[in-house]
């Protein structure tokens, strides 16, 4: 005679297998997931963002820097800035530090983080992006 689990017993089995593999579904998918990165791209770039920090440039910045050259005015010119990669001193140009360069001053340059909001800053930074 052959022997089997009774019906509550094989109902609990089948439960906890199909628990196990649900969870081992659910850590395959985490394990795959891509990993969240701290953002290096480039600022939001709509339209809408770089024609505001087009306009931030003509008001805050064109006064010391020339946009569509590299020829100093006042400052140095800003064409190509994320390209070429480097500040005219020799740092590393990314959004990190270029958001530090606006909002701290430099060199010879002032400090705009008590005259511009932090979203003003990110679109003048996506209009520097496009020169």
């Amino acid at each position: 005679m052959k022997k089997t689990l009774p019906t509550v017993k094989r109902f609990g089995v089948a439960i906890s297998l199909g628990l196990m593999m649900t969870a081992l579904v659910a850590a395959a998918a985490v394990q795959t997931a891509p990993a969240k990165q701290k953002s290096t791209a480039a600022p939001a770039t709509n339209a809408t963002e770089i024609a505001s920090g087009k306009q931030i440039y003509n008001v805050q910045c064109a006064v010391c820097h020339y946009a569509h050259s590299v020829a100093k005015k006042i400052g140095p010119g800003l064409k190509n800035i994320y390209s070429r990669g480097k500040f005219a001193g020799g740092e590393k140009v990314n959004d990190e530090s270029m958001r530090k360069w606006i909002n701290n001053g430099g060199k010879d340059m002032p400090a705009f983080q008590n005259l511009l909001k932090p979203n003003e800053v990110r679109d003048l930074m996506a209009y520097l992006h496009t020169i």
